[in-house]
């Protein structure tokens, strides 16, 4: 292609963010970002960042996690100012029920073991890592503006085509089409319902039940450490699943608590279920008593980008010759992040991925 072609993405989250910042990398900069809220304004600044190197290895995902946990590194690296930890993980056990003392004493300093009946070591500061989702995302924009690529904050509305190519695309804040070359669709649990309005000839199976993902942020009186905790608790009612993960900036994140919500259009019209993020507070308070009494710095939910067969959607969509996809990453989507973007980014220029090989996410297989 062209250095002069004008690449648009629609979506400014982890996945449109990064396919932006290697795109330009790579030297192509003509690239206009879509985003109809804001940058990040949905699941990928309000995810929790744990990222895992072999997390996936039983998975299709084994290869893409992999390369992608790499290239996390390697931005750790090159952005010293990124909040990247390595961390220990943990299994943490809990019940309502006190538990006895003398048996379950624990390594992590910053819990208490009142309620916790066992701990177990997951993984090591090796194999596992914690980022700021909001933050990575904001500084990769940043170096990709500095390479030329721009943000256009309005809502793609519609599309015009021909001979099986998007020419033009008519957004909220345009009175003019404006002109496109490629069109990368990364625009999260819309993605679908945008291929479905926009390209009704490609049959997308929908996903299945849209989850909303609850979460809290906390900021407890006392220093926690950097260990990210896998918490399953049992209650009368049955076992809970938080997951609590320490910030650098002394917060603590905690996530679990799903239902099946229908999506609203916009991102900001999304809202908690207050009482699933008080249980979240309740649960994660059995592990550790400081988060009991934290002040609550932020209730929020956010849906998990899905696909009918639980795995991402990467690559150009069928019948079209200069539209591509990228979607369906659930609660991965951070994780694997910076290789779908870079993958995209090779695809389109080379016609080719060398990062990695994606293509058991290629769109074909829902022909």
């Amino acid at each position: 292609m062209k250095s002069s072609d004008h690449i648009c993405i629609i979506g400014g989250g982890i996945i449109g963010i990064s396919a932006a910042f290697y795109l330009s990398s790579l030297g192509h900069s003509n690239i206009t970002i879509f985003e109809q809220c804001g940058i990040a304004c949905h699941s990928s600044g309000k995810a929790g960042g744990f990222l895992a190197r072999k997390w996936c290895d039983e998975t299709d995902l084994r290869n893409l996690a992999r390369a992608s946990y790499d290239l996390h590194m390697d931005l750790k690296t090159e952005y010293p100012d990124l909040d990247y930890r390595c961390v220990d993980t943990y299994q943490v056990n809990t019940s309502e029920k006190l538990g006895d003392k003398s048996k379950t004493q624990t390594p992590i300093k910053w819990i208490t073991d009142d309620h916790i009946t066992s701990t177990k070591l997951l993984d090591t500061s090796d194999h596992t890592a914690k980022v700021s989702p909001k933050l990575l995302c904001n500084k990769l924009l940043s170096v990709a503006q500095s390479r030329g690529v721009k943000v256009n904050i309005s809502k793609v509305l519609d599309v015009k085509k021909s001979d099986g190519r998007v020419t033009h695309l008519f957004t909220s804040n345009c009175t003019e089409h404006v002109s496109v070359d490629v069109l990368v669709v990364a625009a999260g649990p819309w993605t679908t319902t945008f291929i479905h309005k926009h390209f009704p000839e490609y049959p997308l199976p929908a996903p299945r039940p849209q989850t909303r993902a609850h979460s809290v942020v906390l900021r407890p009186n006392n220093t926690v450490g950097t260990e990210c905790l896998f918490q399953y608790h049992t209650t009368g009612r049955g076992t809970v699943d938080p997951e609590i993960y320490p910030v650098a900036d002394g917060t603590v994140y905690v996530c679990g608590e799903v239902d099946y919500v229908d999506l609203p259009d916009n991102p900001l019209d999304i809202k908690p279920d207050s009482t699933k993020c008080d249980d979240l507070i309740n649960q994660a308070g059995y592990a550790a008593k400081c988060l009991s009494s934290a002040d609550v710095v932020a209730k929020q939910a956010c849906y998990l980008p899905g696909s009918h067969d639980d795995l991402p959607i990467i690559g150009k969509v069928p019948g079209s010759h200069n539209v591509w996809i990228a979607t369906g990453h659930t609660f991965w989507g951070i994780l694997n992040g910076p290789a779908t973007g870079k993958c995209l980014a090779e695809l389109i220029l080379s016609g080719k991925s060398k990062t990695c090989d994606v293509e058991p996410f290629s769109p074909d297989r829902f022909l």
